[in-house]
């Protein structure tokens, strides 16, 4: 987590402290976890599940991958949206 988001690390850390459902990963075998991708939304500017999977995660770099994990991703950025 310090690796992807320096000094950030800690306030990322706490989202997921607050809801432990974003300690998870958003795909099985990537480090990405929740917390990190509603960070990308709130912090960091990504606009929608196409950002947060292509510039922000990488994950989408693998059409696979970006499949396995889109779902997950828009569910979170629709929960952010409204307000959870």
């Amino acid at each position: 987590l310090v690796r992807r988001h320096g000094t950030e690390a800690p306030a990322v850390l706490a989202l997921a402290e607050r809801d432990p459902r974003l300690a998870e990963p958003v795909l099985p075998g990537y480090p990405v976890t929740g917390a990190e991708v509603l960070w990308a939304v709130r912090h960091e500017g990504a606009l929608d599940a196409e950002d947060v999977l292509d510039r922000r995660t990488r994950i989408g770099l693998v059409p696979a991958d970006r499949e396995a994990a889109s779902d997950a991703v828009r569910a979170l950025l629709d929960g952010a949206a409204a307000g959870g």
